[in-house]
């Protein structure tokens, strides 16, 4: 009994140190992440005092139109400038939502804007070719934002300052700008939502710093639910000649030298006819759809969805079909059908739904969970697609895998 007893009480020791470790870990964990990091960085063999305000390690969740910030201060007590970049890695995201802009300030100065909304989806280097000044101090501020309208973006990353970046690096940098610049503009039309070639004359889209860029972007939105990006540009040292741009990240191996023989093919028709032998259209004759955009798709077809669900009341064991247009009170423009299998224990919802410019279909909801804004589910609207499964209540019913369906009103489809 007595052995029982001590077993007992040894079991309860180990518990409680094992606890306490792991309450030490956390704690030092949180006390890492909060204090102030101050540290020596070596630079071409000179010596650069950097401070970490209240840390350079992030981990947060950051709920849409919120934002983290960092401060870095860094002091150049050298008798010689000191050139060096800013660096994010051990970079972990939950999506690619996440933006941020660089601040720099002088001492005793305020912050003015270096870099600003700048995507980021992997480790990367958030500003470069910069310079503190001998003996000066020189502060930054870096905001990071989410812009997921359904999800927090999840981060994890570190802070740092390194040796400068090489001019290929630069260039790739320069490019994911460019590409950012594209994206807000897309943004600002609602998105694509014509099926198509487009072609982007950059010069319509540099800022200051990619001044010496020239070439052009096809978008290939014969899918524009899925567009594509293939660049012909160059800054009078590198090139990407027919780069297929994918998940805004530049493979460094396919930077190459500049050719002239290449360039100087670089035109509105010559990068037409690459992909295209019919036509292609003027990015910048687009328009702005005030029904576009996938966002705006993604927020009425759940808006109808929801909708259905809290009007579902139905206890019998059959499979209805809503007309989306006439069963609930839908001030949307989405039009078609949710079908709702209420001969198992939890409804399931079918979905085919469309405004005209995007599309659902035969999505079963229940089994494979809500839809992403930017996945695949969310597909570019064509009437023989739709029409195939959707065109109306009997070719819904019959889609899904039932042989019998019933309206509201319990007549028979």
């Amino acid at each position: 009994m007595k052995k029982l007893i001590i077993l007992f009480i040894g079991i309860i020791v180990v518990f409680i140190l094992l606890s306490s470790f792991r309450f030490l870990e956390h704690d030092n964990k949180d006390n890492f992440q909060m204090k102030d990091i101050v540290e020596n960085v070596n630079i071409e063999g000179k010596n650069l005092t950097v401070k970490y305000n209240l840390g350079n390690m992030i981990d947060e969740e950051i709920p849409y139109g919120n934002k983290v910030t960092k401060f870095i201060d860094l002091t150049n007590e050298s008798d010689e400038d000191i050139s060096f970049a800013i660096r994010i890695s051990e970079v972990i995201l939950s999506d690619d939502h996440l933006t941020y802009s660089v601040f720099y300030s002088y001492e005793d100065g305020g912050y003015e804007c270096l870099d600003e909304k700048i995507s980021l989806v992997e480790d990367d280097n958030l500003a470069y070719n910069l310079v503190v000044a001998k003996k000066s101090s020189l502060s930054f501020k870096i905001e990071f934002y989410s812009n997921n309208q359904i999800n927090s973006t999840k981060f994890t990353g570190k802070l740092s300052i390194i040796s400068n970046l090489s001019e290929k690096d630069i260039y790739r940098k320069d490019i994911i700008m460019l590409q950012s610049n594209i994206l807000a503009n897309i943004k600002a039309l609602n998105g694509i939502n014509e099926k198509g070639y487009f072609v982007v004359d950059i010069e319509t889209l540099k800022t200051d710093r990619l001044a010496e860029f020239k070439g052009y972007v096809l978008i290939d939105a014969t899918d524009y639910s899925d567009l594509k990006y293939h660049y012909f540009v160059h800054n009078g040292q590198y090139m990407l000649n027919n780069y297929n741009l994918i998940d805004n990240n530049v493979n460094k191996t396919k930077i190459q030298d500049i050719d002239e023989n290449i360039i100087n093919k670089f035109s509105f028709d010559y990068v037409c006819s690459t992909y295209n032998k019919k036509i292609c259209f003027n990015f910048s004759n687009l328009s702005f759809n005030p029904n576009g955009g996938k966002e705006n798709f993604y927020k009425s077809s759940m808006e109808v969805i929801n909708s259905v669900k809290e009007n579902f009341k139905n206890k019998e064991k059959s499979v209805f079909i809503y007309d989306v247009t006439k069963d609930i009170d839908n001030k949307t423009n989405v039009r078609g059908y949710i079908l709702v299998n209420n001969t198992v224990d939890n409804p399931e919802y079918f979905i085919y739904l469309t405004n005209d410019l995007y599309m659902v279909t035969g999505y079963n909801l229940t089994k494979l969970g809500d839809y992403a804004v930017d996945g695949n589910t969310i597909r570019s609207y064509a009437s023989s697609s739709f029409n195939l499964s959707s065109e109306n209540i009997s070719k819904v019913c019959s889609f899904s895998g039932f042989s019998e369906c019933l309206t509201l009103t319990g007549e028979k489809v």
